[in-house]
């Protein structure tokens, strides 16, 4: 009961944290990957099975584990960001070095993100693919 409480958890913050899939601004290639919320909230209507939900929310509660870790340096990195901004000249050197920290674990989470991404899509079949892609489209 716990194990479970605590994945749901992991779960809920994962997806609280992850990027809205698909937003009008998104690059075209993103269109051929599921966010893990869709996946899981239409699982019955693609058929999804137990080994595959279970693949899924275990890496789900891996890449939500790395990223939180991220986001707290990034918090920590744009703390710094502000008073080093603050200061009265502002030291450009630390400055752009803070801003590095901070794009960098950016970088890491966007990366990690994309990486589930693609674990997903490769978890699901061709007929999953394509139910969640009528799903996804408005299509019927």
């Amino acid at each position: 009961m716990k194990s479970t409480l605590a994945s749901l958890a992991s779960l809920l913050i994962f997806l609280a944290t992850a990027v809205p899939a698909l937003a009008a601004e998104d690059p075209p290639f993103l269109q051929h990957f599921f966010a893990p919320e869709l996946v899981l909230k239409h699982a019955s209507a693609i058929k999804l099975t137990k080994e595959q939900r279970a693949a899924l929310t275990k890496d789900i509660g891996q890449v939500t584990g790395a990223t939180t870790e991220l986001q707290l340096s990034m918090m920590e990195s744009l703390g710094s960001v502000e008073e080093l901004s603050a200061a009265d000249p502002v030291n450009e050197n630390a400055l752009l070095g803070a801003i590095h920290e901070v794009l960098t674990a950016e970088l890491h989470v966007k990366e990690a993100h994309m990486g589930l991404l693609v674990r997903i899509r490769n978890l699901l079949t061709p007929a999953q693919r394509e139910s969640l892609r009528k799903i996804r489209d408005g299509e019927s």
